[in-house]
């Protein structure tokens, strides 16, 4: 993808190599770091379109680094990574990483994901937000009445209802943890059980109707909102 840079932090060499030859022949700009120091020098002196960071670096490790990102920045994402128990899976989200794969891994698969994912974030037609509309395929939402509307149907959604619709809509492709929901839409001073954020989907999903696929769950981590037609 022409004009578009990624920056790699990877401490291994070989891999940071293998990944950063990879992105080059599909016509990426790579930037490459062998630590997280160096990797975020690289992130604050240049305009960077995403991340593919590795967790266990040197110096500054790949949870630090994400967290640094995250308190200036949007840009998108990826962990690759050797850890693949659930709670570092969970802990990358809880980040608010984009998406995080583990090692091994084929590079083809994680180039495969970046465009996915730059692809949705650059894609027009799928998030649409003007003079308070949120709109997406059939799912209308108007901002300012709070009113949500379903193949032009207006349906009665409660405010928490609202909110997790709203989030899923300016988040597509991200896939969410339960904890990242309850902190994102419940709020991080209420308490609640994780488990309350699977009623609610169902909710939604019977809402949706036919499109009810578009939130698709993601086993062991939470949920992600897709635009898929079946």
């Amino acid at each position: 993808m022409t004009g578009i840079t990624v920056l790699i932090i990877e401490d291994e060499p070989t891999i940071n190599r293998i990944v950063s030859n990879y992105f080059m022949k599909e016509n990426f700009k790579v930037l490459s770091a062998l630590d997280g120091f160096k990797g975020l020098q690289l992130f604050s002196n240049n305009k960077v379109d995403l991340v593919c960071l590795d967790i266990m670096m040197p110096n500054v490790n790949g949870w630090d680094v994400a967290k640094t990102i995250r308190e200036s920045s949007n840009v998108p994402i990826i962990m690759m990574s050797a850890l693949s128990e659930e709670e570092d899976i969970l802990k990358g989200y809880s980040l608010k990483v984009d998406d995080y794969i583990t090692k091994p891994f084929n590079p083809k698969i994680l180039i495969a994901k970046v465009r996915n994912l730059l692809e949705r974030l650059n894609d027009p037609t799928q998030h649409i937000k003007t003079s308070g509309i949120l709109e997406v395929t059939s799912i209308k939402m108007d901002l300012d009445t709070h009113r949500a509307y379903i193949f032009d149907e207006e349906v009665g959604l409660s405010k928490t209802e609202f909110d997790l619709l709203k989030y899923f809509l300016e988040h597509q492709g991200k896939i969410c943890s339960r904890n990242l929901l309850l902190d994102e839409v419940w709020g991080i001073d209420v308490y609640v059980e994780d488990r309350i954020v699977d009623t609610y989907i169902k909710k939604l999903r019977k809402y949706l109707g036919p499109n009810a696929h578009f939130i698709k769950t993601v086993f062991g981590v939470g949920y992600r909102f897709e635009v898929i037609n079946e």
